[in-house]
């Protein structure tokens, strides 16, 4: 049996509820909440720094703030400009959340296929701006693949757009990919418009377990596989409990299917047909309503936890089983990897940094255990990130992006010091 898992605690509790906030312990940072574009953009050329906010669900993603300045709530940037549903596009405002950005779309049986922790409070704009994914990524694709249309306000506090309202548009500069993944460092983003997706008609996992041995050769197979699953999820025994599978094993597999509901069935007998000469044990089905809380579980697991050391590797997907199994070496680990994109995490328990920074530096000289990675640390105790290559090594584009970070924001203004 194995021993009680890490305890593994979900947002605190709401900042907006004061007049002030912090961010990796720097502060007080007075908060703003501008009501349209206007506001924002004189708030942006009378402040030294600003801090943009969303839902605040990721604040812990990046370097500590460079200088004082002021914090901008995004919250009130909430609304829905236009719902195109038989062009299959949306425009809204970058502060309206994930769940309410659902619920509009559910109005015409459509959704928006990226998952997202703690939707009812993680934004748009703060989604983009973090390049989140999770598990659907293998199958659906990130932001990058949905987004056709964004407006910003820039260092001069002048509102600029990108993009358009339709699919196939061509226009300037590609600004819309500048923003994302930049932390909100080439300015404050107002508005997006997306391409979305009819909702498929069902969803459904495969789950098995295997030991550490066999991980490699099962993911192989799986690469191999007549199906096509939009998600392929390695997990250890604590990060399969944590997202509600209790399997058994060491080492559990999830994958997931959504289609139309003769597709998925399809594909689910497919994969089971080839996993009966599999090193695989305690093989489950779930359908529909069982599946809805896994896909949930898996998207919580890379948020991390409150106070944790998160460590986030991407590699080719044939390292992926190396990677996962260096990183569980930690009996305390709870480690979890998109195994189909080469998206590995690990998440460590407070009281155990010294230790999770020592599998960084070994992850990072060993050849053989993903030295080939690109590491980094999404989440750490504050007191650590100058001490931690929190954005990974440096790498040939890094100059590339002090260039547009300078060229579109000469004077810092925006999250200074947070990425690069």
């Amino acid at each position: 049996m194995l021993p009680c898992p890490p305890t593994w605690v979900g947002f605190p509790g709401d900042f907006f509820m004061n007049d002030s906030t912090s961010i990796d312990g720097f502060g007080p940072l007075p908060l703003r909440t501008p009501a349209d574009a206007s506001e924002l953009g004189a708030i942006v050329r009378e402040s030294p720094a600003v801090y943009p906010i969303g839902g605040g669900t990721h604040l812990h993603v990046g370097m500590p703030p460079a200088k004082a300045g002021v914090a901008v709530s995004m919250r009130a940037f909430d609304r829905v400009i236009e719902h195109a549903a038989r062009d299959m596009t949306i425009t809204v405002q970058a502060g309206r959340t994930f769940a309410k950005l659902a619920e509009v779309l559910a109005s015409e049986n459509q959704w928006l296929p990226i998952d997202i922790a703690n939707p009812e409070r993680a934004t748009l704009g703060g989604a983009l701006a973090t390049n989140r994914s999770g598990p659907r990524r293998l199958g659906q694709g990130t932001l990058r693949d949905y987004l056709i249309g964004i407006s910003f306000v820039t260092d001069g506090g002048v509102e600029v757009k990108g993009g358009g309202r339709v699919v196939k548009n061509v226009a300037g500069y590609d600004l819309m990919k500048l923003q994302i993944g930049a932390l909100g460092t080439l300015g404050i983003i107002t508005q997006i418009t997306l391409k979305v997706k009819p909702r498929p008609e069902a969803s459904a996992f495969v789950a098995f377990g295997m030991n550490a041995a066999t991980v490699g050769p099962t993911l192989d197979r799986l690469h191999a596989s007549a199906s096509r699953p939009i998600a392929i999820e390695l997990l250890n025994a604590y990060a399969a409990k944590a997202a509600g599978l209790e399997v058994g094993e060491p080492w559990t597999i999830v994958c997931g299917f959504e289609e139309k509901r003769v597709t998925v069935d399809w594909q689910i007998e497919t994969l089971l047909g080839e996993l009966k000469s599999a090193p695989v044990r305690e093989v489950r089905t779930l359908l529909d309503a069982e599946a809805l809380p896994v896909w949930k579980g898996l998207t919580q697991l890379g948020y991390g936890s409150e106070g944790a050391f998160t460590v986030k590797a991407n590699v080719l997907p044939s390292q992926a089983s190396t990677v996962a199994l260096a990183m569980a070496a930690e009996t305390e680990s709870l480690v979890h990897a998109n195994a189909g994109s080469g998206i590995v995490c690990g998440h460590f328990p407070a009281e155990y940094v010294e230790r999770a920074a020592n599998i960084v530096s070994q992850l990072q000289a060993s050849r053989g255990s993903g030295g080939n990675a690109n590491l980094t640390i999404p989440r750490c105790p504050p007191e650590w990130k100058t001490r931690l290559p929190i954005w990974g090594r440096e790498t040939a584009d890094r100059k590339t992006m002090r260039n547009v970070m300078r060229t579109l924001d000469p004077q810092a203004k925006f999250n200074p010091g947070r990425l690069i």
